[in-house]
């Protein structure tokens, strides 16, 4: 530990400040690191829980991840807030039930691309394509895996999180899920 000599008032403020600085600095790290803790103990726990951020399998160092149980935006949020690679995010859209304005709250910088499904793609393309650089609409699980297996890279993820119910598509969220699980390993054959 190093021991400060203090002459003035002038320098014990500058002393104090600088101090606390240091202080501010420790317990921050201290924070984040504890965040990113819970992050992957969180993550862990979803991992037990079917089609909630559950693990499909890794294709050319890319791994899909079927989160079919996020059915709103707060929970593809969180979904996409676990993830720390790039992420190719598979959403789906309905032409029902939306408050399209929650999706301008999503944070954009970890979204590589975005593969839209479902009946209102134009709407989510126009609240995505100022801050998504590569957008694609599509009509099956088959086409939004091969589209993203086309723009992902290996350390990224490819992540169904649809963040609405789009029960013109699908009853559950389980049949969308197991969709999803069958487009991926289908595509590496």
């Amino acid at each position: 530990m190093r021991i400060e000599v203090v002459n003035s008032k002038k320098q014990l403020e500058i002393y104090k400040t600088n101090l606390w600085k240091r202080v501010f600095k420790t317990y921050k790290k201290t924070l984040e690191d504890m965040l990113v803790q819970a992050r992957k103990e969180n993550l862990q726990r979803m991992a037990d829980i079917e089609h909630r951020l559950e693990f499909v399998d890794v294709v050319n160092g890319v791994q899909h991840i079927d989160d079919a149980k996020s059915t709103d935006i707060n929970s593809a949020w969180y979904s996409m807030d676990c993830l720390e690679a790039p992420i190719i995010w598979i959403v789906s859209s309905n032409q029902y039930d939306y408050e399209y304005d929650l999706f301008n709250e999503i944070d954009t910088r970890k979204i590589k691309a975005l593969i839209i499904m479902g009946g209102a793609q134009e709407e989510l393309k126009k609240r995505f394509e100022s801050k998504v650089e590569l957008i694609g609409t599509v009509n099956t699980f088959h086409e939004a895996v091969s589209h993203a297996m086309l723009v992902s890279n290996a350390g990224g993820s490819v992540l169904f999180s649809p963040a609405c119910s789009d029960y013109a598509s699908f009853k559950h969220y389980k049949g969308a899920g197991q969709l999803f699980r069958q487009a991926v390993r289908e595509a590496q054959l």
